[in-house]
């Protein structure tokens, strides 16, 4: 009896121990996972590095990363995550992830959007780049174009693209002409003077090389003659016209456009010589006309200048008021300067001289080009500021006048008043207004050139 009992005891007593160690284990199962205050759910295995995770969201309802995809892997060509601004990855997990990558290029915001192609340099204008692992992927001409732009708006370079869905036959033609397209379109854009474009398999490269005066960085030991604004320029452009070589500038002010600047410099040469800028801006640069040689155009230039000098002191005195010169030498062109009817019959024998202050000057023959260009030089040999204005007059090419006679701009169109003089009257001296039905030009250019808008 004992020692049953005995047994009985001890079966007892094991059966209390099983049950309590049971009642352990079942009130930690119960305790919920405390997450850390990264987001992590804090049940680690020490034993093996592994993390459990109970649920696709944190604590945010941000989306995990994607199961089985390391972070900054490629989905499909696009990156599996991408960083919010404050560093935290928002990756969509599984399918959704995949989907949203093919998506993308189908998207304006994806494909050009978010500031990628302006953000990619310093903001001093330094021509900097993307990260070179990452590749804007298009679909079309109009994406292309929104990079392009977008580029160039911010002086920067644009990313790769991967146009193996685009559908373009030769890309690096393709993308010069959707280049040149945007230049024509908006010309202040043209301080992206050129652009390079190379393949590497469906990878299209493009770099612009920008103009020196719109980024602000200069080669170093660049020393050129500094200019501020478009007068300074045509000053410029008129001091070394002389030599005939290209004089090296350092332009000062970013607001001014390669087309109004190009457009100013025409001011200088008298006709003969043509005054522009070089293809980065950092130069003025002197050319002939065909079958002419800039030695040939400095001749002509300089027996123009003799003649004016000669003629100038029989036209002027010095109690002279701005209008009484301007009506003298004006008097004196429409009198003595006959239109080269050559221009009409037999245009290929007319003489170049005649659109040139020369014919007017020396051979008493001249077209509007002739006309108005000894204006411009007689006018400015008597003090008056004046200008050349090209533009049509009855839908035909003309040239005519501008001058600031007493504070006010006034127009002159001495070729339409040839044989005209002071007794008789004229119809087209110092006038404040033309006629728009009959007269049209660049009003933006002579804006630029007179300071005011002049109608």
């Amino acid at each position: 009896m004992k020692k049953r009992l005995s047994y009985k005891f001890w079966a007892l007593a094991l059966a209390a121990a099983l049950a309590l160690l049971c009642g352990c284990s079942a009130g930690q199962d119960s305790q919920p996972p405390v997450r850390g205050d990264d987001g992590s759910d804090g049940l680690s295995d020490n034993s093996g590095g592994q993390i459990v995770q109970d649920s696709p969201s944190d604590g945010d309802g941000q989306e995990s990363s994607t199961p089985g995809v390391p972070d900054g892997s490629e989905v499909d060509g696009a990156p599996s995550s991408e960083s919010d601004s404050a560093g935290n990855d928002q990756d969509t997990p599984g399918d959704s992830d995949i989907q949203d990558s093919q998506n993308k290029p189908d998207t304006p915001d994806s494909t050009v959007g978010g500031g990628d192609a302006g953000d990619t340099s310093e903001p001093d204008g330094s021509q900097g780049s993307g990260s070179p692992d990452e590749t804007v992927r298009v679909s079309n001409n109009d994406e292309i174009e929104a990079l392009l732009v977008s580029a160039m708006e911010s002086l920067q370079q644009p990313l790769p693209m991967d146009i193996s869905g685009a559908g373009l036959s030769s890309p690096e033609i393709d993308v010069l002409n959707i280049y040149y397209a945007i230049t024509a379109d908006r010309p202040e854009l043209k301080v992206a003077y050129s652009l390079s474009a190379d393949l590497e398999g469906d990878t299209l490269i493009c770099a612009f090389s920008y103009m020196p005066y719109a980024t602000g960085t200069f080669p170093e030991g660049f020393d050129g003659v500094e200019v501020e604004s478009i007068h300074q320029l045509i000053a410029v452009a008129q001091d070394h016209i002389t030599g005939g070589n290209p004089v090296e500038i350092k332009i000062t002010n970013r607001e001014p456009e390669p087309d109004q600047m190009n457009s100013a410099l025409r001011q200088v040469g008298g006709g003969w010589l043509l005054c522009s800028l070089n293809s980065d801006a950092t130069a003025i640069t002197y050319s002939a006309p065909y079958g002419l040689t800039v030695e040939d155009c400095l001749s002509a230039l300089a027996e123009t200048q003799e003649l004016a000098d000669e003629l100038i002191p029989q036209l002027i005195t010095d109690d002279m008021t701005a209008m009484e010169r301007a009506q003298a030498i004006y008097a004196y062109i429409t009198a003595n300067v006959e239109y080269d009817q050559l221009y009409y019959s037999d245009p290929a024998s007319m003489p170049y001289a005649s659109q040139t202050a020369l014919g007017a000057l020396r051979d008493g023959t001249a077209i509007c080009g002739g006309y108005s260009n000894a204006v411009k030089l007689l006018f400015e040999m008597a003090g008056i500021e004046c200008y050349n204005v090209t533009g049509s007059y009855f839908s035909e090419n003309h040239m005519w006048n501008i001058a600031d006679i007493g504070g006010q701009w006034l127009w002159f169109d001495a070729t339409s008043d040839r044989g005209m003089s002071p007794e008789y009257g004229f119809l087209r001296f110092a006038l404040t207004q033309l006629d728009t039905a009959k007269y049209s030009w660049d009003t933006t250019s002579v804006d630029i050139l007179t300071g005011q808008s002049v109608s």
